[in-house]
């Protein structure tokens, strides 16, 4: 029996660009190493875009995806092509996905499982079944058998379950294993959150081994559509072995990976190990679609013509190595991927950033300088310009300082500036904050004073700070970045309308803690993306600080909040893990003994204070990234009610 080729392609779509998916999947079908495959799997949702959000509602995305499988279904009549998107059935609107042969569409699949935890909210759009569906609905013209399948060729069989399927306790595969598939394609938009691609080899590893099978893994990748990072990192996984992977974090269009099996060691593992499972689960015999070969004019069968994968084992190690990123460096590729996609697909001119000196506004400085280089390695020098993009003026840095920011932070964003070779600007705004002060005292009648109104003094800097960074991002056509992070989101640590302005947070959904780590894991050595800086050097030297009170006063972060390790993990305990007030506590004393209970406890208390109230300040931060295994983002993570009986 000959082998049969699989290629698994990895996708950057746009949610409603129609036309830009179509021209990327088309381009990936004739790509040298899909156009002589068995068999194609794309990911869910590429023609629509997994991100349409509202949008599904609009019965112009069904009528439009549908007319895009039209055009899709005699490409390569000759192979199985599967691509995903929204259809209308009866009342209701289900996640499907198409495949397609000989010219027509087999069937639809819809999903039975629909994500909706963390970021995604699936259920809000999409109907599921709860039980397997065999019916035939009129689609494309014709009638087209839609619901859940054992596909059948001359030579091996599948079956299709999607993303959240493959997690889900109770797979569908599991039934369609025990039915004589040989294969179970999982195509899925499965968010990015550092270590996550480690869970994703576990879980086809396992299956593919208690189902004796071959399971295909395929993603999005790219910010498809603003806060949500796909990592792309397709997975073939066989009989208990990860035997091949995808590259992750893609700045192409596409990507695709192929492998070739032989049904029979399949089935012979089937044979070695399966028996009667007990207990017997009831299900009902799934129906089975007969796939037809076609016969090609040299008169042979489309099936079979697999090509081998010929690279020398020292290019499948080189390949191998790249996928495997520690965290520091997933966040590193995955941000810059997300900002370079955030670029290019709102179609502005670059980034513009308030650099102060301190951790977090380098950090947003490092990542764009990273980005415009692997940007480059992987597209091209002349990447920017095809977009219309001035490389030189990519990133334009400004430090806005009064009489309460130190020399020594000056330095060091100066320093940092030259040494990624951005434009670097400084200015005092210590007389707009004196006339926006005494504007104020003017129509109050009184004089303001640090020992009565210090929170309104510190404030009015970074407001101050505000208009004009705005004015320098309008005035190049750019992105302004905020750069804030979780921790500061988390205790509302931010001034509105001031340091927390911007078009998008890099930054926010991961911790201080974590971003303090990343910058000394690149001063020390680790990080393939981002060379050590004697800037960031003399920063990790100096203590985090909002520099907005008076010099004398020795400001500093932790003081003004709490010591971040300890701020995170109380974070992490009462927001992600919900554990109570009490359990939180007894957790913090083993996990920092050298603090005394009464300091924890009211760390405890100030975290829980300010968290609550700080909720209508987290509804009004610019768009940030998901990328930790929790966010804080109300949108796309965590919902929190503004005011309640705990605010």
């Amino acid at each position: 029996m000959p082998k049969i080729k699989i290629a698994a392609v990895t996708l950057n779509t746009t949610p409603l660009d129609f036309l830009g998916n179509y021209e990327s999947i088309s381009k990936a079908i004739g790509s040298p190493d899909a156009k002589n495959a068995d068999c194609i799997l794309f990911p869910e949702l590429c023609i629509s875009g997994y991100g349409c959000e509202d949008a599904f509602y609009k019965p112009s995305v069904w009528i439009r995806s549908e007319e895009i499988i039209g055009e899709l279904k005699t490409l390569a009549p000759n192979q199985i092509v599967m691509v995903g998107l929204p259809v209308f059935v009866d009342s209701f609107l289900y996640n499907c996905m198409a495949v397609l042969f000989g010219g027509k569409v087999v069937a639809l699949v819809p999903k039975l499982n629909l994500a909706n935890t963390g970021v995604h909210y699936e259920r809000r759009w999409f109907h599921s079944e709860s039980e397997f569906l065999n019916k035939t609905i009129t689609f494309d013209g014709r009638q087209v058998p839609f619901g859940h399948f054992i596909f059948q060729t001359q030579n091996w069989n599948f079956g299709v379950e999607i993303c959240e399927d493959s997690w889900s306790v109770q797979k569908p595969a599991t039934s369609y294993s025990l039915q004589g598939i040989d294969v179970l394609f999982s195509p899925g938009a499965s968010h990015f959150a550092m270590g996550k691609q480690k869970i994703r080899r576990q879980i086809f590893a396992e299956s593919s081994r208690n189902q004796c099978n071959l399971q295909v893994f395929t993603n999005l990748t790219g910010n498809e559509s603003g806060r949500i990072i796909f990592e792309g990192g397709a997975i073939f996984a066989s009989l208990g072995n990860l035997v091949k992977e995808g590259p992750r974090f893609a700045f192409s269009p596409f990507q695709v990976t192929s492998y070739s099996f032989d049904p029979m060691e399949i089935r012979a593992a089937k044979a070695r190990t399966f028996r009667d499972p007990k207990p017997k689960i009831p299900m009902e015999e799934i129906a089975k679609i007969q796939i037809d070969t076609l016969t090609n004019t040299n008169g042979k069968e489309s099936f079979g013509f697999s090509v081998l994968d010929k690279r020398t084992e020292i290019e499948k190690e080189e390949s191998s190595n790249s996928l495997h990123l520690s965290s520091y460096e997933e966040f590193t590729k995955a941000v810059c991927l997300g900002l370079f996609d955030y670029l290019r697909k709102s179609k502005t001119k670059g980034f513009t950033l308030s650099l102060s000196g301190g951790a977090d506004s380098a950090t947003c400085a490092l990542l764009v300088t990273a980005m415009k280089e692997i940007t480059k390695r992987e597209n091209g020098d002349s990447i920017f310009s095809s977009l219309g993009i001035e490389e030189k003026n990519l990133l334009v840095t400004i430090y806005q300082k009064t009489a309460n920011n130190s020399k020594l932070t000056e330095e060091i964003a100066k320093a940092l500036a030259e040494e990624l070779d951005c434009h670097f600007y400084s200015i005092a705004i210590d007389r707009a904050v004196e006339t926006s002060v005494e504007l104020i005292e003017s129509v109050i009648g009184k004089t303001l004073n640090w020992k009565e109104h210090d929170l309104p003094l510190q404030n009015i800097q970074a407001r101050v700070r505000s208009p004009l960074v705005w004015l320098l991002a309008n005035i190049n056509g750019h992105l302004l970045l905020s750069t804030g992070n979780r921790s500061e989101a988390a205790v509302g640590y931010t001034t509105m309308d001031g340091d927390s302005s911007g078009s998008i947070a890099p930054l926010a959904g991961v911790s201080k803690e974590f971003l303090l780590d990343w910058l000394d894991d690149i001063q020390n050595g680790n990080n393939q993306f981002i060379s050590p800086k004697n800037s960031i050097s003399t920063l990790r030297n100096t203590k985090p600080t909002a520099e907005l009170k008076p010099l004398a006063e020795h400001q500093e972060d932790e003081k003004d909040l709490m010591p971040y390790p300890i701020l995170q993990s109380i974070e992490r305990k009462l927001v992600f893990l919900a554990i109570g007030d009490l359990d939180c506590l007894e957790s913090l004393k083993q996990e920092f003994p050298w603090e005394n209970t009464d300091n924890l406890l009211g760390y405890l208390k100030k975290f829980k204070k300010l968290f609550m109230t700080a909720q209508w300040k987290r509804e009004r931060f610019p768009p940030s990234f998901h990328l930790d295994e929790y966010g804080l983002d109300p949108k796309s993570s965590y919902r929190y009610p503004i005011l309640s009986n705990e605010t």
